[in-house]
């Protein structure tokens, strides 16, 4: 297969694998009658984050962060994940933290979601070989 043909798969795989991310927001009826659990405070939210940081990052003690605030919400899982849909309480952190070779990388969205008191997934921008970032599932 020549480089070109390698191209126009490529360029077909990533509009369907695009399309098939576009689904939709749950309707207003399955939002009032689903299972967000139990609520999280802010400090609950902000300790379990910190602690899944300590692990995740190279340097965690380098971290700055800007946290938003945490509020019942849902995210949907990408296909490739089973499209379900997550209800809980979702908190948006932004993070920049030094890597490997002692630089800071630059500030990273990440999204938690919790569910009865635990993190129930977490999403964070991802790269591509190409330089495109994504918010990819990461827990």
């Amino acid at each position: 297969m020549n480089y070109s043909t390698t191209l126009k798969y490529l360029a077909l795989a990533l509009a369907l694998l695009l399309g098939a991310c576009a689904s939709p927001a749950p309707t207003p009826v399955e939002l009032a009658s689903a299972d967000y659990g139990a609520s999280i405070s802010q400090d609950e939210a902000v300790a379990k984050a910190k602690q899944f940081f300590s692990r995740y990052l190279k340097d965690s003690f380098s971290a700055q962060y800007e946290w938003g605030k945490v509020d019942q919400g849902w995210l949907r899982h990408a296909p490739i994940h089973g499209g379900v849909v997550v209800y809980g309480y979702i908190l948006d952190v932004n993070v920049n933290a030094k890597n490997a070779f002692g630089a800071y990388t630059g500030w990273k969205p990440y999204r938690f979601a919790f569910k009865n008191g635990g993190i129930e997934t977490i999403y964070g921008e991802q790269q591509l070989s190409g330089g495109a970032a994504y918010m990819g599932k990461i827990y």
